[in-house]
């Protein structure tokens, strides 16, 4: 039987779990933290004065280190959490690779099979089909067309998200197996992989200022950046609801 997932439970157990072990969650991803805030702030601050292929550069290592980032969140949330914090300075292995290699493969999967067909459709319908939206703009109309298809791709998402915390723990995981485990908690997942880093990163956003000093820009992109661990410990723990019951992952 499926478990229902009790958001408000995962949801305060996500800002629990960090600040409970916040010495071993500091420990553990203060190296891959700070790389990514500096590549942030880099890629901010460089705009404009270095060429394209630079910037394409620092996205690529800022995705990388991110891996390194989120496996390890996974399993100080999900493993002993002492023992994993151990190891301070992190290093890329098959595990990071397997992740990675799923971390594409379901943003691919999600954006091809939801959001690109569903913004095709409706820009198309809104462009052609009579109706009050024929007044908007091109431009307006396109922005609502990909509004509309990321609730799309995130339901996907919120389908599949399960494999990345369980790919972290090295199980083996298909997408049958995602959709199985998530059966009858879509809608209830994508409060959690959607609804919950939108409102956080908007928390950031309010708080920031058009004329914000570089110290202020600073201490903004790292609270953005580590509010990442509370985003990836959502999913862990939606995860370990969902699993109840069945065969404990391979650590």
């Amino acid at each position: 039987m499926t478990n229902r997932l009790d958001v408000g439970k995962v949801v305060y157990g996500a800002f629990f779990v960090p600040w409970t072990h916040r010495k071993a969650f500091a420990r553990a991803l203060v190296v891959p933290l700070a790389a990514l805030a500096t590549l942030a702030l880099c890629s901010y601050y460089l705009s404009g004065h270095v060429p394209t292929s630079v910037h394409w550069l620092l996205y690529a290592i800022y995705w990388l280190v991110f891996m390194l980032f989120a496996v390890t969140c996974h399993r100080l949330v999900l493993l002993d959490t002492a023992q994993i914090s151990q190891q301070w300075l992190p290093h890329w292995s098959k595990r990071q690779t397997r992740f990675l290699v799923w971390f594409v493969a379901v943003w691919g999967f999600c954006f091809f099979l939801a959001a690109w067909p569903v913004m095709t459709v409706l820009a198309n319908l809104m462009l052609h089909v009579p109706g009050p939206w024929r007044d908007l703009a091109l431009e307006d109309s396109a922005q609502w067309a990909f509004q509309v298809s990321h609730v799309a791709s995130f339901y996907l998402m919120a389908r599949l998200c399960v494999i990345f915390p369980a790919t972290a723990l090295d199980q083996d995981v298909n997408l049958r197996w995602a959709w199985k485990l998530t059966r009858k908690n879509g809608w209830r997942l994508v409060l959690v992989v959607g609804a919950l880093p939108w409102i956080l990163s908007h928390m950031v956003d309010f708080v920031y200022r058009g004329d914000a000093t570089t110290l202020e820009a600073i201490a903004l992109t790292f609270l953005g950046t580590a509010l990442f661990a509370v985003e990836i410990s959502a999913v862990s723990l939606a995860y370990r609801e969902l699993i109840k019951g069945e065969e404990p992952a391979r650590k």
